[in-house]
């Protein structure tokens, strides 16, 4: 018994790091060439469908107002947003507090910042193809609650994550101005219904207009493997199976002679 739990276990732990991530630029690293870097801007005076490849954004019923969708692509190493063109003006770049930011992710490289309040959010979105209808999935992520560094005052934030037709999300983290609180290492599970399905990710924060922002990096989705313990009773079974083989086996060469 020992034995089998042994190699039940190196089994899983085997399927569990040969897992192939099914999400395309998980990490933002890639951009589009020739597009602003940005990541995406939907709205009245910006639009930058493009500059993040692999992901897309979608405009909101409130968000597609005098403002529209702010989800922005921002460099770890400086706290800043990648392209110094935002929708404030045409030459102000975004930062996070050099006081209180807490650096990069433990995936490092490039991060998304993901507006959280209700004028100005909408989802980041990856279709993920390749899925098996009923099976459950593995999504792993990195992500902070912080404010921008031209705004003041208390917020609140949390990421809704959907897929499959269900959404899951993280506890709602708060702070006084500029804090950062993260990185949070995320692990959710999701039961795919078709062979496509959208993963998406909307901020959610409060109040509006100080904004609450969320970073986001390291999205990972993987096919959830069996546990040891159902890897152990699979191969039991199979044992069984073949024992019970060999019985009938031995009792059928016995009759015979």
């Amino acid at each position: 018994m020992r034995v089998l739990l042994l190699a039940t276990a190196a089994l899983a732990a085997a399927s569990s790091a040969n897992a192939v991530n099914l999400v395309q630029n998980g990490g933002f690293e890639l951009t589009a060439p020739g597009t602003p870097v940005q990541g995406f801007e939907i709205g009245p005076r910006h639009s930058y469908p493009n500059g993040v490849l692999n992901w897309t954004t979608q405009d909101s019923a409130t968000a597609g107002g005098s403002i529209g969708v702010f989800n922005v692509l921002f460099n770890s190493s400086t706290a800043t947003t990648v392209s110094p063109d935002t929708r404030y003006t045409s030459s102000e770049t975004q930062t996070l507090s050099s006081a209180n930011y807490g650096g990069p992710s433990p995936d490092g490289g490039n991060f998304m910042a993901l507006d959280g309040d209700i004028f100005a959010n909408g989802p980041l979105l990856q279709t993920i193809s390749g899925l098996t209808p009923g099976k459950k999935y593995n999504l792993k992520f990195y992500w902070a609650a912080t404010q921008f560094q031209n705004r003041v005052g208390d917020t609140t934030e949390r990421l809704d994550v959907s897929f499959g037709g269900q959404t899951r999300s993280t506890a709602t983290v708060g702070g006084p101005t500029h804090y950062f609180a993260g990185w949070f290492t995320e692990n959710m599970q999701f039961t795919a219904i078709n062979s496509s399905e959208v993963l998406s990710f909307l901020s959610i924060g409060t109040p509006d207009g100080l904004p609450p922002v969320a970073l986001l990096d390291g999205v990972s989705l993987t096919a959830a493997v069996p546990e040891p313990a159902t890897w152990a009773m699979l191969i039991a079974g199979f044992g069984l199976v073949g024992m019970a083989a060999r019985r009938r086996g031995r009792a059928s060469f016995a009759a015979s002679n």
